[in-house]
């Protein structure tokens, strides 16, 4: 007896539909029983799959315009020197060091639901007395950066990436 086209394309539906969803249905009804009871199903059906993901894992497009975009200055001007030359290091950062600075900047390297167009950061000016001495400091919680105004572009990039390779992360031992 000829094999059809359709009845390789049955073969191949049966064969994913027992590799996927009957070989491991009583695995997965074990996990959806266990993980209902700490999370009721109820409250996750209102998510669509994406969103869903997204809740759970953090959304994963770093729009890093946005987070520039949104940026808040106090003390501080936009168009002002030291704003420029953070900006020039930023964006020379690779992506690794930009989810560090995320990290260091909030506490954690995923962003907001909603992505960084929802994060809406401050870069205040702490007005230190010989501020080549200090580094950047954050407020996690306010999205706040202190960033004290460095005499050079050079200046600033060392004492940036050193903060946002050595700080301690929530969380971390």
């Amino acid at each position: 007896m000829p094999v059809t086209k359709s009845n390789r394309q049955q073969y191949v539906d049966a064969y994913i539909d027992f590799v996927f969803n009957k070989s491991v249905r009583g695995q997965f009804e074990d996990f959806l029983k266990g993980f209902s009871k700490g999370c009721p199903n109820e409250m996750w059906r209102m998510f669509l799959p994406e969103e869903l993901m997204a809740v759970l894992t953090g959304n994963v497009d770093y729009e890093w315009e946005e987070l520039k975009k949104n940026t808040k200055y106090v003390g501080y001007k936009a168009t002002d020197a030291n704003i420029q030359n953070f900006w020039t290091v930023f964006d020379e950062l690779s992506e690794e060091q930009k989810k560090h600075f995320l990290s260091f900047m909030t506490g954690c390297d995923r962003l907001p639901v909603g992505g960084l167009s929802k994060m809406q950061m401050t870069i205040v000016n702490p007005n230190k007395d010989d501020p080549d001495n200090y580094y950047p400091v954050a407020s996690t919680c306010f999205y706040v950066l202190h960033l004290p105004n460095y005499s050079s572009i050079n200046v600033l990039r060392e004492k940036f990436k050193h903060a946002i390779t050595f700080y301690e992360a929530f969380g971390e031992q």
